[in-house]
């Protein structure tokens, strides 16, 4: 194998690695999103029934 072949496919080997630590940031970037989310939804719902168990129904 001559150098520029080596030289080549190390380069693509970077690149492949590089983007997969950009995949992983963002992935990790997203989960932490979906977490805030899901906390926002969980305080949300509570606050809804808080407010249905404290409400006095109509007769």
């Amino acid at each position: 194998m001559k150098l520029a072949e080596a030289l080549a496919l190390r380069a693509g080997a970077a690149r492949r690695a590089e983007q997969l630590r950009a995949r992983i940031v963002a992935s990790a970037r997203l989960r932490g999103q979906a977490d805030d989310l899901a906390r926002q939804l969980r305080e949300i719902d509570t606050l809804i029934q808080r407010t249905n168990w404290e409400a006095d129904l109509l007769d």
